[in-house]
């Protein structure tokens, strides 16, 4: 049980008409009834007095807290730093701070923020310290459960980066995929994209020799000759770059990019394989640039698959139907694409971006999910909805660069 301590506790019973080391009763009167713990040290470092606050959070009498009585109380981790603190800055006649943990009437620890100071007489004379403590316990703790608290938010934040990384890769890898399959599609046009411009080559080397054999070459037709095979050559090389790039394994990267371009070099790589199908694909882009922090590659998936899901849904249409368009524009500090088409249009806007849902006998339901998924990882957003004259329109919506 707690003892409390009078007034007349705190003035030692041996030293009943004078005070130690030059403290008169009005001070300690005073001090008394100061809302913080104090102590009074002699110039030999012993302890000489302490106010009633100390002696009722310590419940002992002052007696035995006299000279070193009251390190007894000091924690055993805490006391040999306390007393180190103590003596070197009292050598030194500095001032000090510092925290430890002192036991309290009912065996408790409580951390304790102590400050001393050099006290001197009138004559200017050294008399020893005087120094003030307060219970910081309650402080300690909710500081170091604010920093248990910041740790798990800390570890939470890492996880959730560490998921949203694997989800980055995730939706990498089933792109990659998406752009092989989309590369199967693609192959009859890429091969006669090639064969054009390498028959061309072919002919024009033939030409060539033909006039380099003869008696009097014609010096200009054969200049004329080489830049017709030197153009051909690049857009063969062009085609081929085309396809290195859909079907690259490249890590998830964003670059700036004009979104224009991106949905022109699309349309253009998709062009032969809509007139196989008997589709007409074209683009409306803004003439300004719309410039967007993107993968490029994976930006350019998503224009692909949502038109290769417009093919679809118009292949059971008149030909007349068979009418895609891919339209940029800026709605405020965002880009956007529209991919319009003619069909029957979507009979649930709201699962068509789920995976695996499909409505096509041949399909996997994978291309609209992967869609999204990039778009997402774009900080973007894609949408569907029916367009009221019939057909189904999609968007993309994703940040301008330096929005």
């Amino acid at each position: 049980m707690k003892r409390r301590i009078s007034l007349s506790d705190s003035v030692p019973t041996n030293l009943p008409f004078e005070l130690p080391g030059g403290l008169d009763a009005r001070f300690c009167e005073v001090m008394d009834v100061a809302p913080v713990m104090i102590w009074v040290s002699n110039t030999d470092k012993q302890c000489v007095w302490f106010n009633l606050p100390w002696l009722n959070f310590r419940g002992r009498d002052i007696q035995q807290e006299l000279g070193t009585g009251w390190s007894e109380g000091v924690h055993p981790k805490d006391l040999d730093p306390c007393l180190q603190t103590y003596i070197s800055h009292f050598d030194a006649r500095k001032e000090f701070r510092m925290e430890y943990r002192l036991r309290r009437y009912d065996g408790a620890y409580r951390w304790i923020d102590d400050t001393g100071i050099p006290r001197y007489a009138r004559d200017g004379s050294f008399l020893g310290y005087i120094g003030s403590c307060i219970d910081i316990h309650v402080h300690r703790e909710t500081q170091r459960e604010l920093r248990r608290r910041l740790l798990e938010v800390d570890q939470l934040r890492q996880r959730a980066e560490a998921a949203e990384l694997k989800n980055i890769k995730r939706t990498s890898e089933l792109a990659q995929m998406n752009r092989f399959n989309v590369a199967g599609q693609l192959a009859a046009t890429i091969a006669h994209e090639l064969n054009q411009p390498l028959a061309a080559i072919l002919t024009n080397s033939e030409s060539g020799k033909v006039l380099l054999d003869s008696s009097a070459p014609n010096l200009e037709e054969l200049k004329t000759i080489l830049t017709e095979i030197k153009r051909d050559n690049q857009r063969a090389s062009d085609v081929l770059n085309r396809v290195r790039e859909l079907l690259a394994k490249a890590p998830f990267q964003r670059k700036k990019n004009d979104l224009n371009g991106i949905v022109r070099d699309t349309v253009e790589l998709l062009s032969r394989l809509a007139t196989s199908r008997e589709v007409d694909l074209g683009s409306e882009t803004l003439s300004e640039e719309l410039p967007v922090e993107c993968d490029r590659t994976q930006l350019q998936q998503v224009i692909i698959n949502l038109a290769l899901n417009a093919m679809d849904a118009t292949s059971g249409m008149p030909r007349v139907n068979r009418k895609i368009v891919v339209t940029t524009m800026r709605v405020e500090n965002c880009a956007e694409i529209a991919v319009s088409d003619d069909g029957p249009g979507v009979d649930n806007v709201q699962l068509v971006f789920q995976p695996f849902f499909t409505t096509k006998s041949h399909g996997m339901g994978m291309g609209l999910s992967i869609a999204r998924a990039i778009v997402e990882a774009h900080d973007g957003q894609i949408w569907a909805e029916n367009k009221t004259a019939g057909g189904a329109e999609f968007h993309v919506r994703v940040p301008l660069s330096g929005r």
